[in-house]
C-alpha cells in the first residue's frame, strides 16, 4: 500500500511540475519574430518602436520568419517590415563577409578528406579541375595542422603543399576550382594579401610605348580579387578618390584623373575578377610599389526570395516587394505560339546594381508552376526596359494547354547590400 501511495505521489509531483518546465521554456525564433511583428502596428508609437527594435536584436536569422508585406498589410507596419528587412539583410551580409576558420589536425589524410572537412567547416566548395586540363589527379596525401586558420591561409597552404593552383574560370556557381600549378619556380606569390573574404593578387605589371605616337605610353597592374566561393558578389567597385599608390621614394603613381571608379561585373561562374589599374608618374628610377591601398565597395546580393503570382490571365501591373525589390507582373499574355510573362524589377534602394551591370538579374530564375507541382521553364528571354533603378524583361513560355491554375514564379535576391573592403599591398617589383 505504501508502495502504491509513494508511486502516486510521484506521479503528481511530475505531473505538477511539466507544465512549469514548459512555461519556462524559451519561445523559439519563429515565435518571437511573429509575436513582435503583430505589434509593429500596435496603438502606441512605444510599442511599435520596441516591437521593431527588438526583433532587430534578434539577429539576421530573423529574417526567415517576417511576414510578408501584402496589399492588406497596414501601412505603418509594411514600413517598419521594410526598414527591418534591410537593417537584417546588411547585418547578413556583414556576417557573411567575415572570414571562414577552419579548425584541422589530421596527418597523411587523402586531399579528398582535407577538401570535405573545409567544405564543412566553411560552405566552400573546392573542386578538382585538373582532369578537365588533361592533367594527372593522382590520390595526394596530406598532412595539416590548422587551428582557427582563416580560409585563404588554408588554402595557401594546402596548395603550396599540394603543387595546386586556383582556377577561377570553372563555370560553376559558388565553387573554387583549382589545377596543377603552372608557374615554373613552383611557388605561390609572395604578394597575395587578404581582407577577411577576398584575396588580393598582384599578377602582372606592363609598361608600353606606341612607336607611331610615342605619347602614347603608360603603365598598368592588374589586380586580381578573389573571394570565398560560398559568396558571390554582383559587382566589384574602386573608387580612384580612395587610391593610394606610392614608389619607395613615396612618389605618387596614381594616374591624373581620380575621379569615377573602376566597375567590373561579375560573371556567372567565376571565382575571381581582374581589375587594371592605371598607374602614373612611373620613371626608370621607381624600382617597385612600396603602397597600394584603397577600399574597394563589394555589391553583394541578400537573400533570394520567391514573387509568385496567380490569376495570369486577369493579371496587369500586380506588385510585390520583398526587402529593397519589387517585382510588378504587368501582363500575362499570348503572342503567337508562346506565351508572355512581362514584369518589372525595380529597386528601391538603388546602389548602382542597376545601373550599368544588369548580369545578376538576367541570372534570376523564373517558371510556371502549375496545380500539381509541375514546373514549365521558360523558352527565352529578353530585356524590354532599362533606367536606373528598373529593368523590364519578357520571359517566353510555350504550353500546350490554357494558363488555367499556372503561376508564374519569379526569384531574385530581395536586396542589394554595398559592402567596404580595406585593402594594402606593399612592394610590387615594377619593370
Amino acid at each position: 500500500m505504501d508502495a502504491l501511495r509513494t508511486i502516486m505521489w510521484v506521479g503528481l509531483v511530475l505531473a505538477l511540475a511539466l507544465p512549469l518546465h514548459s512555461q519556462d521554456a524559451e519561445p523559439s525564433l519563429s515565435d518571437q519574430v511573429k509575436a513582435w511583428a503583430r505589434r509593429l502596428d500596435s496603438d502606441t508609437l512605444e510599442d511599435r518602436d520596441r516591437a521593431e527594435r527588438k526583433i532587430i536584436e534578434l539577429g539576421h536569422q530573423a529574417i526567415e520568419y517576417l511576414p510578408q508585406v501584402k496589399p492588406s498589410t497596414p501601412a505603418e507596419a509594411k514600413a517598419r517590415l521594410q526598414r527591418i528587412r534591410t537593417i537584417l539583410e546588411k547585418a547578413r551580409a556583414d556576417s557573411a563577409a567575415k572570414a571562414s576558420h577552419i579548425t584541422l589536425a589530421v596527418e597523411d589524410k587523402p586531399l579528398a578528406d582535407i577538401l570535405g572537412a573545409i567544405q564543412e567547416q566553411t560552405e566552400n566548395k573546392l573542386v578538382d579541375y585538373r582532369s578537365n586540363f588533361g592533367q594527372r589527379a593522382e590520390t595526394t596525401i596530406v598532412s595539416v595542422d590548422w587551428k582557427e586558420v582563416p580560409f585563404w591561409q588554408a588554402v595557401e597552404e594546402l596548395f603550396a603543399k599540394t603543387n595546386l593552383e586556383a582556377y577561377h574560370y570553372a563555370g560553376q556557381p559558388n565553387v573554387l576550382a583549382f589545377v596543377t600549378r603552372q608557374s615554373s619556380s613552383g611557388e605561390p606569390n609572395p604578394l597575395v594579401r587578404t581582407s577577411e573574404i577576398f584575396r588580393f593578387e598582384p599578377t602582372r605589371v606592363e609598361s608600353f610605348l606606341n612607336l607611331s605616337d610615342r605619347s602614347q605610353r603608360g603603365t598598368f597592374l592588374n589586380l586580381q580579387v578573389a573571394w570565398e566561393p560560398r559568396v558571390e558578389p554582383i559587382v566589384i567597385k574602386l573608387p580612384l578618390d580612395q587610391l593610394k599608390i606610392e614608389d619607395e621614394q613615396g612618389k605618387s603613381l596614381t594616374s591624373g584623373d581620380q575621379t569615377g571608379s573602376l566597375d567590373t561585373e561579375v560573371l556567372q561562374g567565376v571565382s575571381a575578377v581582374d581589375i587594371q589599374l592605371p598607374l602614373g608618374g612611373v620613371e626608370r628610377g621607381s624600382q617597385k610599389i612600396s603602397t597600394l591601398s584603397g577600399q574597394m565597395v563589394a555589391l553583394m546580393p541578400g537573400r533570394v526570395e520567391t514573387f509568385m503570382f496567380d490569376k495570369l490571365e486577369t493579371a496587369r501591373n500586380v506588385k510585390d516587394s520583398r526587402g529593397t525589390i519589387e517585382v510588378v507582373l504587368e501582363s500575362f499574355r499570348r503572342n503567337g505560339d508562346v506565351w508572355e510573362a512581362s514584369i518589372l524589377l525595380r529597386l528601391l534602394n538603388e546602389q548602382g546594381a542597376l545601373e550599368s551591370h544588369r548580369g545578376w538579374v538576367y541570372n534570376n530564375e523564373a517558371y510556371l508552376q502549375g496545380p500539381d507541382g509541375e514546373r514549365i521553364d521558360i523558352a527565352g528571354f529578353e530585356e524590354t526596359y532599362r533606367d536606373v533603378d528598373t529593368v523590364g524583361m519578357s520571359y517566353k513560355f510555350v504550353l500546350e494547354r490554357e494558363v488555367g491554375d499556372f503561376q508564374f514564379v519569379y526569384r531574385s535576391p530581395a536586396s542589394i547590400i554595398s559592402l567596404p573592403v580595406s585593402f594594402e599591398l606593399t612592394d610590387i617589383p615594377l619593370p
